[in-house]
C-alpha cells in the first residue's frame, strides 16, 4: 500500500515508498466418487516488507527520519477444505486454516521489531487456527442450512488507544448460524436466519462485543420481464 495522508504529513522523510508484499501459493483440488467428494489443499507463504513504522527511542540506530520502510513480517500456512455432496440436495463442508505469522526485526538492526512488538509475535487479529462446518439442503421448493464457525485466540491491541495502551490476547470463540427459505408460487420466497443461535459472547475485535442472538426475517420477489 502508499504511504496514507497521515503518514505523509507526519514525516521528514522525502523517499516515503509504498509497502511491499511477496506471495508463493500452491494448491491441490482431488474429487473422488464422481465428484460427490471434493478436496482442496493449498499452502501459502507471504512475506510482508517495507512497512511504514514511527521511528522512537527503541529505532533510533535504524533510521533518522521521524517514519521509515523499515519494518518486515511474513506470514504463512495451511488451507483445507472438503465437500461431500449426497443424495437429495444434502452437503456438508468444511474448512480448516492453520496461520503462522511473525514480526521480523526491523531493517539494520538486530532481533528489534517496532513497539510494543518484540521479534517473533504474531500478527495481531490473525488467528493460529479458524475453521468452519456446515450441512445444507437445498430441494425444489426450499433450502435450509447449519453452520458452525471456531477461531482460536488471537494477539490484539488496547482498544482505546491502540498500540500505545499495549498488547493482549482476546479468546477464541465459536459461534452457529442457521437459516431456512420456502419457495412458494408467483417468484415469491420466504427466507428467515438465525444468527450467533446460542446467544454466545464473543468479540472478534478486542473491546467490540459481537450481537447476541439475531432472527431475521424477509420475503424475496422473483420479477421477470
Amino acid at each position: 500500500r502508499p504511504p496514507d495522508a497521515f503518514e505523509l504529513a507526519f514525516t521528514d522523510n522525502p523517499a516515503l515508498a509504498p509497502e511491499r508484499s511477496r506471495s508463493v501459493d500452491a494448491g491441490l483440488e482431488q474429487a473422488v466418487l464422481s465428484g460427490r467428494l471434493v478436496a482442496d489443499v493449498t499452502v501459502f507463504h507471504n512475506r510482508y516488507d517495507d512497512l511504514i513504522v514511527a521511528i522512537g527511542r527503541s529505532l533510533r540506530d535504524a533510521s533518522r527520519y521521524r517514519s521509515d520502510n523499515i519494518s518486515n513480517a511474513r506470514a504463512r500456512g495451511l488451507e483445507v477444505t472438503v465437500t461431500a455432496r449426497g443424495p437429495a440436495g444434502l452437503a456438508l463442508s468444511a474448512a480448516y486454516t492453520r496461520l503462522d505469522t511473525a514480526i521480523l526485526s526491523v531493517d539494520r538492526l538486530a532481533r528489534v521489531a517496532p513497539p510494543p512488538f518484540a521479534v517473533g509475535d504474531p500478527l495481531p487479529r490473525r488467528p493460529r487456527h479458524q475453521g468452519w462446518i456446515a450441512a445444507a439442503w437445498r430441494g425444489t421448493r426450499g433450502s435450509a442450512f447449519l453452520e458452525a464457525g471456531l477461531r482460536s485466540s488471537v494477539l490484539d491491541v488496547e482498544p482505546n488507544f491502540g498500540l500505545f495502551g499495549g498488547l493482549f490476547r482476546a479468546p477464541g470463540y465459536g459461534v452457529v448460524n442457521t437459516g431456512a427459505a420456502a419457495r412458494l408460487p408467483r417468484g415469491v420466497e420466504i427466507f428467515g436466519r438465525i444468527t450467533n443461535l446460542l446467544d454466545r459472547r464473543y468479540e472478534e475485535v478486542l473491546g467490540f462485543p459481537a450481537p447476541g442472538r439475531q432472527a431475521f426475517v424477509g420475503v424475496r420477489l422473483a420479477a421477470s420481464r
